[in-house]
């Protein structure tokens, strides 16, 4: 049980870095909830659920939004700026594929989308 305890702080903490990785300004809730969307997103994709599928990207998109405004707010930012449009862009992308049934186009949308968010941690990423 101990070590389940460790591997579990140790893994809160490695989200919590790669969250505060992004930008520490940015709100951690925020972050976490399009990390919770994408994997749901993901999901519901995987299991063609239209509605859902649909319902998360729009949520990202909204979600893209508030980051990329953030960033703007900012300023020194244009790399996050880009990608959080990119994200938004991906996100509308997945919704129009959804709604044409194309679920093949709107994974591999998810899959770019997920690496942006992954690239823009790698950006902001503090040492």
């Amino acid at each position: 049980m101990h070590k389940l305890t460790i591997a579990f702080a140790a893994s809160l903490v490695l989200i919590g870095g790669v969250v505060r990785a992004a930008d520490g300004e940015l709100d951690m809730d925020l972050m976490q909830t399009i990390e919770d969307t994408n994997k749901s997103l993901a999901s519901n994709i995987a299991t063609q659920n239209a509605p859902g599928s649909t319902a998360d990207a729009k949520e990202l998109q909204d979600l893209f939004g508030k980051v990329e405004a953030h960033f703007v707010s900012k300023g020194g930012a244009d790399d996050a700026v880009d990608l959080s449009r990119k994200s938004k862009e991906l996100a509308g992308a997945i919704v129009k594929s959804v709604g044409s049934k194309d679920f093949t186009t709107a994974s591999d949308s998810a899959t770019t989308l997920s690496r942006t968010c992954r690239t823009c941690h790698t950006f902001y990423k503090k040492s």
